[in-house]
């Protein structure tokens, strides 16, 4: 990953400690635009995305398909480059299903 550092996870929890694991935390490195206010947080437990505005599009309706296939690549598949989710020569459709 070109842009940031290895793992830093908080401080090794302690036997008697309670509670969930401590999330694990990756910084950007020096040069990234970011690294000095964000970081990446991997959870210790599984988290869905809440999404705000308009809704994913219907799956069941033939003019809003490539639309929901397409969100949902998004959301739920990591990628770096549009070309991660979907090759040149396939559709948003061929890409969710595969």
């Amino acid at each position: 990953i070109k842009y940031l550092s290895k793992s830093s996870t908080t401080e090794k929890r302690q036997d008697n400690q309670k509670g969930r694991p401590s999330n694990e935390r990756f910084f950007f490195q020096k040069d990234h635009p970011q690294a000095t206010t964000h970081l990446l947080m991997k959870y210790s437990e599984a988290h869905v995305p809440v999404l705000y505005g308009s809704q994913i599009p219907r799956q069941d309706r033939d003019d809003t398909r490539e639309r929901y296939n397409r969100a949902l690549l998004t959301l739920f598949v990591p990628w770096r480059n549009v070309i991660d989710l979907c090759d040149i020569n396939q559709t948003w459709e061929d890409a969710f299903e595969s």
